[in-house]
């Protein structure tokens, strides 16, 4: 079975719909109709994705050959057909965008840990700008931290990205799974999810540290994602809460949705439907 309707597709619906450096965006928002029609926007952009990602990969291929290497393709593309001077440009540019991401993330991790953990469980009563404070401490520790370990992309023989894939799914499905059946039940408790997690996370590790099955890992998040949603219905069906949840509204924001929301957005679901069926018959005629 293809892994882009398995794992893949659930790797990328937590990160398109829950991680923290890309929703924050839309968090950020003044109201929910502002923030839906953001979102929106980023998803009709994220169809030019194959433009960018996988014609500069096609276009190396037939100019350089079968023999590139892959992690190297990219860059021996551009020296091949850029001038010079448009080299250095690029390179720029390029800089910038990781820069963009790299911010991004930092400033989510900072922000899920100091307000999620350490003031919390550490320091209840510590003033904001104490906390913005301790969390730029933290945050100069993580980003050097990252600096140190860019230096052993190189020793990863099966790629940094196959790498870090591999390693994320130690907490993005697993994460998933719970906001999933945590949007679609309304007396499941809190130790079910827990009970979750723990057996998600135990089994993908045996399974990918200690454990060759013969699968790929994305066929295993596919299989632990139904195997703990079960475990977590049945839980929750033994110990149910008293009363159903109910999510408070605390008047932060206006919350009147975009009266096109469903509109547009099966529209922008319809032409990734129709961009995909295009490259993947194009890869099957090849």
């Amino acid at each position: 079975m293809n892994a882009s309707f398995t794992g893949l597709l659930l790797v990328n619906l937590f990160y398109w719909g829950t991680a923290q450096h890309i929703m924050q965006r839309a968090i950020a928002a003044k109201n929910l109709k502002e923030g839906q029609k953001g979102l929106l926007i980023a998803a009709f952009l994220k169809l030019l994705g194959p433009v960018f990602l996988i014609l500069p990969g096609i276009i190396a291929f037939n100019l350089l050959g079968d023999k590139l290497n892959p992690i190297n393709a990219y860059s021996a593309f551009v020296n091949h057909v850029l001038p010079t001077p448009l080299v250095g440009f690029l390179a720029a540019v390029l800089f910038g965008a990781i820069l963009s991401s790299f911010n991004s993330g930092l400033n989510s991790t900072v922000t899920l840990l100091m307000l999620n953990v350490y003031k919390p469980y550490m320091k209840p009563n510590m003033k904001d700008p104490i906390l913005i404070r301790h969390g730029k401490v933290f945050g100069t520790i993580i980003a050097l931290f990252s600096m140190l370990m860019a230096s052993l992309i190189d020793l990863m023989p099966q790629g940094f990205f196959q790498y870090l894939q591999m390693v994320n799914g130690f907490y993005n499905v697993p994460i998933f799974t719970i906001l999933i059946v945590g949007y679609s039940t309304k007396r499941v408790q809190a130790i079910a999810a827990k009970v979750s997690l723990g057996v998600f996370i135990t089994v993908y590790a045996i399974t990918q540290l200690f454990w060759d099955t013969g699968l790929h890992y994305l066929h295993i998040l596919a299989i632990l994602f139904v195997v703990c949603i079960i475990l977590i219905l049945v839980i929750g069906k033994i110990k149910p809460c008293d009363t159903d949840f109910v999510l408070e509204d605390k008047k932060a924001v206006e919350l009147t949705p975009w009266k096109l929301l469903y509109p547009v957005g099966f529209a922008a679901i319809a032409l990734m439907i129709i961009v995909y069926s295009i490259f993947s018959s194009a890869g099957i005629a090849n």
